[in-house]
């Protein structure tokens, strides 16, 4: 069943239709981001680690001087390490706004979606409709509108 086969139904009208169409699309934006989010934490974790191990492990003497610590800030390991840290980092910035302005756009209008209910869905003496339609958004898409 999708929201398609609930509108031709009769089920769900048009306008309710319309944004659900739109909650759908936000919350595959949002989860795009949340995963993009997640994969360069993973990368962000993984340079920093080995910059850190890196200067542990094999340039641990270097540091123990002023001159060994500008010799070994030369080398194109740490460089490299370095810089490719630094670039992970921005990167993880931004999907992390992404992914925050994301969340905040898919529940604006998922509240908005549970404040207008009244305006939205057809007046059922059951309900059932609108509970069956709701059911639905909240286990095939995870899209909770039963409450804030």
């Amino acid at each position: 069943m999708s929201l398609d086969t609930l509108r031709e139904k009769g089920a769900l009208p048009a306008l309710a239709y319309e944004i659900l169409k739109e909650l759908e699309k936000r919350k595959l934006k949002e989860n795009h981001w949340k995963k993009r989010r997640s994969v360069t934490g993973f990368f962000l974790i993984l340079t920093n680690s080995a910059f850190v191990l890196y200067l542990l492990v094999f340039e641990g003497r270097s540091m123990a001087s002023l001159h060994g610590l500008n010799l070994m800030v030369r080398e194109p390991e740490v460089l490299l390490l370095g810089v490719s840290g630094l670039l992970i980092l921005f990167i993880y910035m931004r999907t992390q706004k992404e992914a925050k302005d994301a969340e905040d756009d898919f529940d604006e209008l998922r509240e908005e979606m549970i404040d207008r209910a009244w305006e939205l869905w057809p007046k059922e003496p059951d309900g059932s409709g609108r509970y069956e339609i709701m059911q639905y958004l909240l286990k095939e898409m995870d899209i909770n509108l039963f409450y804030k």
